[in-house]
């Protein structure tokens, strides 16, 4: 039998690449899966920044290092994998941003403990919209190898949500203007802008599901 050329390289029968799949690791479901872990952190963060305690706070902390051991068992299948659904390097792009997410907001409440600072309903209004952001994020991890428009969507949506933060970000800005204790100034102008900082990672995290849509034939 011989085997067709396709960019340089053979083009092997559709079945070998069937069986490569099929056998090999769920590499989408260890995706989805890290993207669930990093939910449930998004969730505790979200629910710390609206006053629940330090409870909340060990929560991020342990959820963080779930989400790490989900992204290093995710790169260890792709190790093992001869063929994935959608690119290995989208994968673990993929992956690599949504920690770095995750990084970011546990880094949020370990600065907070450094400055004695409690978040204010601005913190708690950027905190909720991170996390729906995740969600979508989420949403379209799960319809990546699905034809149709729903990852698209999934990474718009999360996009919205980060023009949210933005828009908070601004007017939680303004209105320190008007605070008189300096000190308390500096810590809330420090603290939103580690929110800030989130929702980027979190774009960052939407541009590439989005160039993973348009990376698939």
């Amino acid at each position: 039998m011989t085997l067709g050329r396709r960019r340089g390289r053979f083009n092997w029968p559709g079945w070998v690449e069937r069986l490569s799949l099929s056998s090999g690791p769920d590499v989408m479901g260890l995706l989805v899966a890290q993207g669930e872990v990093s939910v449930k952190a998004l969730e505790a963060f979200a629910s710390w920044s609206k006053g629940a305690g330090l409870d909340s706070a060990q929560l991020v902390r342990n959820l963080e290092h779930a989400a790490d051991d989900a992204r290093h068992s995710l790169v260890a299948a792709l190790k093992q994998s001869l063929a994935t659904p959608i690119g290995q390097e989208d994968l673990f792009v993929l992956s690599e941003r949504c920690d770095r997410v995750v990084n970011r907001v546990k880094n949020i409440v370990a600065e907070s403990e450094i400055l004695s600072w409690s978040p204010d309903a601005h913190a708690a209004e950027m905190a909720e919209l991170l996390r729906s952001g995740m969600e979508s994020v989420l949403s379209g991890f799960k319809s990546l190898t699905a034809r149709g428009d729903a990852t698209g969507d999934a990474a718009l949506s999360a996009t919205h949500c980060v023009r949210g933060v933005e828009h908070e970000y601004r007017r939680s800005m303004a209105q320190l203007s008007a605070e008189p204790d300096l000190r308390r100034v500096f810590n809330a102008r420090e603290m939103y802008r580690l929110y800030a900082g989130a929702a980027e990672a979190l774009e960052a995290l939407s541009d590439r599901l989005w160039y993973a849509v348009l990376a698939e034939p």
